[in-house]
């Protein structure tokens, strides 16, 4: 199914002129799939009397103890890998026996092998896994179980590396088996028992039927989606049977619910389905009479026979126009050609890229600070362009600055991003680009983690670590002096592109005078708490309280370390004016991430996706005789607009790197076109935090813990209120939605498969609406 929905996507692009040409003539648009319910299981809220975890999916994250590797997938085809040794958790208000069907495999090539299971620490049964996937059940007796949290911990007798059984994997993790799912119910459940049947479908699996994907779904339970269903939105399916529930002359009922309050169900359809029919019609629920709402749609089957299961075939919304997304679309051509003079003012000219580390944008000036930390950067801003609305995609140096130079989602870049984890080699760089044209650049940092060590020197023609090249000032900003100018000097008859990576205001908050004392007195810090981190560590873990007094200096040490920051930048633009070269220079000034100084408990960035840790400064002064001064934009932008604004001022195109790119060139919005619909951010680690930001709301979810938090910024730009209680199908249409958006940020090992449709199935595709129906199919 995944390769015909591939090939839809593929195909689709080839309408794009019939449906300008459509516009044109007056026709009115046709009917397209906003939504597949089908492709959407994976991210869906499962719910019934029976507790089913589909692993390689976000609702089986919380569940995943310990032991286990993420890993991907689409309905029964997503599974997680086991190390030999994993734990799973299971919250039950009380003990009862219980019943536990269980989907596995061992390791490909490794054969059958056993595994011990035990529950709380208590053996529960011994599993004998053959050389295939199948299921196995097991009973979990009460007396093993406990009020709360349970472990359920799996023993395998056997494991390997997949390279010593294939040496083409390349994969030296040692596992065991796959875990596909787990049904948990209660004993004597019957319905569990006809689960192991060599003909029972998974739990819940998307298959294709027809020529289109469908749900399949065992009862009794429900699939719920969280939606703000757009304007005149209707759901279309086929309910079916199961062939299995079919011979077995099963009686089910499908129903279709909605609900805009929290556990507030209206009923939208229900229908009995007779085994003896041969099929139906189509059915058409209209959602128009919800347009702009959030609400949770729920597909439930029930029935009172066992082999109560049921099919949603090609269960999708429908909607007029493209379907919406929060992935920002490349600019159309109308809104590119906004900037068509722009770029005519901007031939010539060279560009200078300036990150200031861990400087969060509350703390400047331009963006509404009452202290006078940022003089010279506020400056630029009065003779620039403030992103009002301006954020990184990752909460650490590593991840944000390989964003910056791919101009792509660090989760494309790596399935597990860690602070160790070298820039892939795959992935083309914006200083690849410059060099390969011939335009002449260096970087010069002033952070190891923005350094050679994790690849960030990869396409630069000059690369200099300058915290390692005196040692009087290390890391110090005023380093940057005895190295940057030189370059400038000897490559202004040229255009260029230098990179200026200052550590500050990032820790240690130890600006030095005058910098210490230039918003308070020195106190009650003292060099260990300044300069050792250990200090801030305890207190964001809750080991030792800070006074307010305490933080009240802290701040005030950060803000010194950014006025510090700010002078040093002064003196980069002294440079390009006795040049001669400010008023023919690009000059961006922007940062990596934030950083929290005990806003919600916590000091430093990395762990968090708060606002003080994801919002950052992006001012960028464009030579003067644009007629940009002043300007102040408040779309949402992220640092993955950087590398193609730099190319587009170039005058630059690679196709290779705009193809992969998920960034936009900041021109055309200089010229009137909008910003991004959201963006988003994330933590450290394999299972992060993320952010999500829209234009009102921001969403912050947990996918260890499964827990989210909701704000809306624009009238809370603090945080202080979470609105999730009050707003949970809000908050669930977007962790939705962050989730559709990851699945299509995660690397393909070894590409994406290539995939056509036939004429038959484009044709099928095209009624369902999957296609615009002015899409050409293949003749044959």
């Amino acid at each position: 199914m995944r390769r015909l929905l591939r090939a839809a996507v593929m195909t689709a692009g080839a309408a794009l002129l019939g449906v300008l040409l459509w516009r044109l003539v007056g026709g009115r648009e046709p009917l397209q799939v906003h939504h597949d319910l089908a492709a959407g299981l994976r991210h869906a809220q499962v719910t019934g009397p029976r507790e089913v975890l589909l692993f390689g999916t976000p609702g089986a994250e919380p569940h995943l103890a310990q032991g286990f590797y993420a890993t991907g997938g689409l309905g029964s085809e997503a599974f997680v890998w086991a190390r030999p040794e994993v734990e799973l958790s299971f919250t039950w208000e009380a003990p009862q026996p219980r019943t536990a069907i269980l989907d596995l495999a061992p390791l490909p090539g490794l054969g059958e092998q056993s595994v011990q299971v035990a529950l709380n620490g208590q053996a529960v049964g011994e599993l004998r896994l053959g050389e295939g996937r199948a299921r196995h059940r097991l009973s979990l007796p009460a007396v093993a179980q406990r009020s709360g949290e349970n472990r359920l911990a799996f023993a395998f007798a056997r494991s390997a590396q997949p390279a010593e059984l294939d040496p083409t994997t390349g994969d030296r993790r040692t596992l065991a088996a796959a875990f596909h799912a787990v049904v948990v119910g209660l004993a004597g459940d019957a319905g569990l028992d006809d689960l192991l049947a060599r003909e029972a479908p998974a739990p819940l699996e998307t298959v294709e039927r027809a020529g289109a994907p469908a749900l399949v779904q065992t009862g009794p339970g429900a699939v719920r989606y969280a939606f703000v269903l757009g304007s005149g939105q209707e759901l279309r399916f086929t309910p079916a049977l199961h062939d299995a529930a079919r011979a077995a002359a099963a009686r089910v009922r499908l129903r279709v619910t909605l609900e805009e309050m929290p556990g507030v169900e209206q009923e939208l359809w229900s229908r009995e389905l007779d085994p003896r029919a041969s099929s139906a019609d189509e059915v058409t629920v209209s959602l128009a009479a919800w347009a702009g709402r959030p609400v949770r749609l729920g597909l439930h089957v029930e029935g009172a026979t066992r082999r109560a299961w049921g099919i949603w075939g090609a269960p999708r919304l429908l909607g007029r126009g493209p379907a919406p997304s929060l992935q920002a679309p490349a600019w159309s051509p109308a809104e590119d050609a906004k900037a068509a003079e722009l770029r005519r003012g901007l031939a010539g000219t060279s560009v200078v890229f300036v990150i200031l580390d861990a400087a969060r944008a509350f703390q400047f000036g331009a963006y509404g600070y009452p202290r006078a930390t940022t003089p010279n950067i506020d400056a630029l801003a009065r003779d620039g362009v403030v992103f009002e609305r301006a954020y990184t995609p990752a909460v650490y140096t590593l991840a944000a600055m390989s964003a910056v130079w791919t101009a792509q989602y660090p989760d494309r870049h790596r399935s597990d991003l860690s602070f160790a984890a070298r820039l892939p080699k795959d992935k083309l760089t914006l200083a690849e680009v410059l060099s390969a044209r011939g335009v002449p650049n260096a970087g010069f940092v002033n952070n190891a983690m923005a350094g050679t060590a994790l690849g960030f020197e990869r396409g630069f023609a000059e690369f200099h670590e300058v915290f390692r090249m005196f040692p009087d000032l290390g890391s110090r900003g005023e380093s940057m002096r005895r190295v940057v100018p030189d370059w400038i000097a000897r490559h202004k008859a040229q255009r260029f592109f230098a990179y200026v990576h200052y550590r500050e205001p990032h820790f240690p908050f130890d600006p030095g005078p005058p910098f210490t004392t230039m918003f308070g007195p020195d106190a009650p810090l003292g060099e260990a708490e300044r300069r050792d981190s250990t200090w801030y560590k305890e207190v964001s873990q809750g080991v030792r309280q800070a006074s307010q007094e305490q933080i009240d200096h802290l701040v005030r040490l950060y803000d010194g370390n950014l006025a510090y920051a700010d002078r040093e930048v002064g003196e980069l633009v002294k440079t390009l004016e006795r040049e001669g070269l400010l008023e023919k220079t690009v000059l961006v000034v922007a940062a990596d991430h934030g950083e929290q100084l005990y806003e919600k408990g916590y000091i430093a960035h990395s762990a968090q996706v708060h606002e003080e840790s994801t919002r950052i400064p992006m001012i960028v002064r464009f030579p003067k005789a644009l007629g940009l001064s002043g300007k102040r934009l408040p779309g949402l932008v992220d640092l993955l607009d950087v590398a193609p604004t730099v190319l587009d001022v170039f005058g630059l195109a690679d196709a290779t790197f705009a193809k992969e790119a998920q960034g936009r060139s900041l021109l055309p919005m200089l010229a009137g076109a909008p910003g991004k619909p959201a963006v988003l951010s994330r933590t450290v680690w394999e299972r992060p935090v993320y952010a999500l930001r829209d234009g009102q709301f921001k969403l912050i979810h947990d996918t260890r813990s499964g827990r989210s938090q909701l704000y809306d910024v624009e009238s809370d730009p603090r945080e202080t209120a979470d609105l999730y209680a009050r707003a949970s199908i809000r908050a669930e249409a977007m962790e939705q939605a962050l989730y559709a958006w990851l699945g299509r940020l995660k690397p393909v090992a070894g590409g994406a498969e290539k995939s056509t449709l036939t004429r038959e199935q484009c044709e099928n595709m095209k009624a369902l609406g999957y296609l615009d129906p002015r899409t050409p199919c293949p003749e044959s």
